[in-house]
């Protein structure tokens, strides 16, 4: 079906020139020379990568920048510095520091029940409405369920309503008991941080983030990416193009957008403890809170760290004996991810516009050994063998080797069900087929017969999870609601329950 990535990788200039570094300094063995730069444009064909841009900083300025290939595949204008990248979950990590700014006011702190200053939030469970903490939900220790929520982003709701639709998110673990990934708890702290000084969350990034350190072509929004035509576009595994994702409702969870000289400053600040040309944007202690091991998530890292945890918007781990700060993202068609060594002084940031690719970790993991020396494993080719478990993500769950037929006529499923945390689910058929209108706006989805009364609602959008529906039927052999679950070892969500309308 698709068409395999035939182009030639057109590798840009240096930009921003790396500076000097001593024969004695770790930094000439990643620098000085051409043999890191020769490592990136021969990783960037291994992995079958359009364009991307790596950025590495200082606490005093940038030490590397450079642009490479094309923005567009099969097009000759070329990545530099300045060009625009979605950054995906990268974007929590500068929110949680755009709080922080709040933080370091005395309006509000992440240690203090957020109903304090945001009335309004609440959520499924009692005990989490009256304690949950700004620390609770920028750890995604808050309770709500791994990526529970996100189609909420495809219905054009206002913040508003967003977070008076939180109350209806169940629960599926403990509040504090366990880590799950919650773009919608990213939202929710950032939101109610904003709303405690009067601002939108897209004004929070700007106003205090984005424009004191002078990122002017980063925004807090996807409509920054094509405000002038240096922009990278997003491309498929197989190279083809992506449309541009739009999580803009949930803004600080993974709607931003970036450059590496926008986000050198970012990354230069942070290794300065808050400070940035002769400004303190955060205060040094904020930013150790921001860095602070929070949840303990499990084994992870480079190196398979025992005690990979999470900070504020970010995660931690330990290479060799050095602690790393790191986040990671992807929207569809885009890979970024920033790391940080505060021990050294020194970060560095990897964007990508191809969809899943772990060319961002490769070069960060050659970054480290070349910078804080070998680790003993071969980081390369253990990085190479994942690739495939990370293009499997967006795979759609198989139904069972034992699937059961359908209990009634086809017809007996459609019509109209609804849910507080979702509104109508409109399920029509064509044929054989059923499918599965959602939202307010009537998002489109498809259902896919599982086994039994189940199906697969699955979606075109890869990065809105699919979940399985089970019709319940009453002894009148009709549909009265419908309940939603998981698929078991698949990245997909539950999408709860809908009573007949």
């Amino acid at each position: 079906m698709f068409k395999p990535l035939l182009s030639i990788l057109l590798v840009a200039g240096v930009f921003g020139m790396p500076r000097a570094a001593r024969a004695d300094d770790p930094l000439a063995r990643v620098v000085n020379g051409a043999t890191f730069d020769q490592f990136v444009s021969q990783k960037l064909r291994e992995y079958g990568v359009s364009g991307a841009v790596v950025a590495i900083a200082g606490p005093t300025g940038p030490v590397f920048m450079k642009g490479y290939g094309v923005r567009k595949t099969g097009e000759t204008a070329l990545v530099d510095q300045n060009t625009r990248f979605q950054i995906g979950s990268v974007s929590k990590f500068v929110a949680a520091t755009a709080v922080g700014t709040v933080v370091d006011r005395g309006a509000i702190d992440w240690d203090r029940p957020v109903q304090s200053f945001k009335p309004a939030l609440a959520l499924a469970e009692p005990y989490a409405t009256k304690w949950v903490t700004l620390r609770d939900f920028f750890a995604m220790r808050s309770g709500l369920p791994a990526y529970g929520g996100d189609i909420l982003t495809r219905f054009g709701l206002s913040s508003a309503e967003l977070v008076r639709r939180a109350r209806y998110l169940t629960f599926d673990h403990s509040f504090r008991a366990l880590y799950a990934y919650s773009n919608y708890g990213i939202f929710l702290g950032q939101e109610s941080a904003a709303h405690s000084v009067g601002l939108s969350p897209q004004q929070l990034l700007q106003q205090r983030m984005l424009t004191p350190l002078g990122m002017a072509r980063s925004g807090p929004s996807s409509a920054t990416l094509k405000q002038d035509q240096n922009y990278s576009f997003p491309h498929n595994i197989d190279g083809s193009i992506m449309p541009v994702e739009n999580v803009d409702a949930f803004s600080g969870a993974g709607a931003m957008v970036s450059t590496g000289t926008d986000i050198e400053k970012w990354m230069q600040m942070l290794l300065a403890r808050g400070s940035y040309d002769g400004k303190q944007i955060l205060k040094p202690a904020t930013v150790d809170q921001i860095f602070a091991a929070t949840m303990v998530m499990g084994t992870a890292g480079p190196l398979r760290d025992p005690n990979y945890s999470a900070g504020l918007g970010c995660e931690s781990y330990h290479f060799l004996q050095y602690r790393v700060i790191e986040k990671n993202g992807a929207v569809n068609g885009v890979r970024a991810i920033v790391t940080l060594i505060p021990e050294k002084n020194i970060g560095i940031a990897v964007f990508a516009n191809k969809q899943l690719t772990q060319f961002p970790e490769a070069v960060r993991a050659e970054f480290l050994e070349r910078y804080l020396g070998p680790s003993g494993v071969d980081l390369q080719a253990k990085i190479r063998k994942e690739q495939a478990a990370w293009n499997a993500l967006v795979d759609r769950p198989k139904p069972p080797a034992d699937v059961k037929p359908i209990s009634h006529r086809l017809g007996a499923y459609i019509g109209i069900y609804a849910s507080r945390l979702y509104g109508l689910l409109r399920v029509s058929g064509d044929g054989p087929l059923l499918r599965g209108a959602i939202g307010p706006n009537g998002y489109a989805g498809h259902l896919s017969h599982w086994s039994g009364d189940s199906f697969l609602l699955w979606f075109d959008d890869p990065d809105v999870q699919p979940g399985l529906l089970t019709f319940v039927f009453d002894r009148d052999g009709k549909v009265s609601g419908i309940r939603g679950s998981a698929v078991s070892n698949a990245l997909t969500v539950s999408y709860g329950y809908f009573t007949r309308s």
